[in-house]
């Protein structure tokens, strides 16, 4: 009797082990299920931060969207679904495990949704008031935030200070930092208004040596994290008549039309290194590609999230799993973002004034729109108003996350 009672334990532990194992190292699932009327396709993919994954379907209505929520694993999250047809517009507000509310109300027009708290439309705004039961509040997805006034021309908001983000904004003596070390660099002891050849990337800023005044040889960088400044020495004379074509990591490449040369400065070896002449010149589209020197002379960029795969935007860049689409509307920006899975249907997300400051970070998209920086995350969110932004298109900013 003993001796069964110990191998039952035995395969009892065991089992249990292997159950651990099988939890540890699965790395997602696919399951379908129904909630009244609605069919749903739930996909978990744990490689991708506990992304969970949604197509939810009925007669003609389908929407996919998706969350990043820890569930341990667990299947059949979505608990109960409120639908609500209200003109042109299907609106849906899916509650999760535990009454959790984890996304705002999505409202399908067409192939587009919209978020309910970017839509001012009457009767929308009433149904949202009967979801009060479910503890829906619209106000948790606009913004609330208040600012705090640091100059005649700069107010933050620092209650939307994401965790590890780090701001650096151009000023025109050298930065301002939020996020970290809150403070001033002086680069320069005079203003200078344009500054063409500085760039952000990764967590620096680098900027040529304003000082001179037809060439230069030094580049300043400064890391956005605590505002430290180091200086890189190019053997060559540089022109100012240069551009900027874009970074690969902390490694950024520039154009010299007078020296009809690119170069590499690379701040993590802290060196300036010709990289093409003029017969061999290169830009970078995911892959590196030949340009001629007209191309370069043009002023062509880098585009690191170059792709081919939609069109008929003014701009589409491919994300991870999303594609950011950008239409213009009249002075401004439509941003829409669309899942791989399904190019065909859209998100509207916010507008934009400037396709020049866009950001993406793992949980957040920054852009300005006007004088103000914001990102996007849930919702847009301010950061940073600062008047000269829409006086002067020159001055930029940065954003890491560490």
């Amino acid at each position: 009797m003993k001796y069964l009672f110990k191998t039952l334990l035995i395969f009892i532990l065991i089992f249990f082990f292997l159950k651990l194992i099988i939890f540890f190292f699965d790395s997602g699932h696919v399951v379908n299920y129904n909630i009244g009327n609605f069919k749903i396709k739930e996909e978990l993919n744990t490689k991708q931060n506990h992304n969970y994954y949604f197509t939810l379907e009925r007669e003609n209505f389908k929407i996919n969207f998706q969350i990043n929520q820890n569930y341990n694993k667990a299947e059949k999250v979505i608990d109960k679904i409120d639908y609500k047809k209200i003109g042109n517009y299907k609106c849906i507000l899916p509650i999760f495990k535990n009454g959790k509310i984890l996304t705002d109300v999505m409202c399908l027009k067409g192939n587009t949704i919209t978020y309910a708290h970017d839509l001012n439309n009457s009767n929308i705004k009433s149904y949202l008031k009967t979801l009060k039961k479910y503890g829906y509040n619209v106000n948790n997805y606009q913004d609330q935030a208040k600012g705090t006034k640091l100059s005649n021309t700069q107010t933050i908001y620092e209650e939307n200070f994401l965790e590890n983000h780090y701001i650096a904004m151009e000023t025109y003596k050298g930065l301002n930092l939020f996020g970290g070390s809150e403070k001033s660099v002086q680069i320069f002891d005079d203003d200078v208004y344009t500054k063409p050849i500085s760039y952000f990337t990764d967590k620096y800023y680098i900027v040529a040596d304003y000082t001179q005044n037809y060439t230069f040889k030094n580049f300043h960088v400064i890391n956005i994290i605590n505002g430290n400044q180091t200086d890189i020495r190019s053997y060559d004379e540089i022109s100012f008549d240069s551009y900027i074509a874009g970074a690969i990591g902390t490694d950024i490449y520039l154009f010299d039309k007078d020296a009809t040369t690119q170069y590499k400065v690379s701040i993590d070896n802290k060196n300036v290194e010709k990289f093409h002449d003029k017969d061999h010149l290169q830009t970078y589209n995911g892959k590196w590609q030949n340009i001629t020197l007209a191309q370069a002379l043009d002023g062509i960029k880098f585009n690191n999230y170059y792709t081919n795969d939609i069109k008929g935007y003014d701009k589409v860049d491919k994300v991870g799993n999303y594609y950011y689409l950008y239409k213009k509307q009249g002075d401004y920006y439509d941003v829409y973002r669309a899942d791989v899975q399904n190019k065909k249907l859209k998100t509207y997300l916010f507008k934009t004034s400037r396709l020049d400051s866009i950001i993406y970070l793992e949980d957040a998209v920054y852009y300005v729109c006007d004088n103000t920086l914001y990102y996007y995350n849930s919702g847009s969110h301010k950061v940073i108003t600062n008047t000269e932004l829409q006086f002067n298109k020159d001055l930029s900013f940065g954003a890491y996350k560490r």
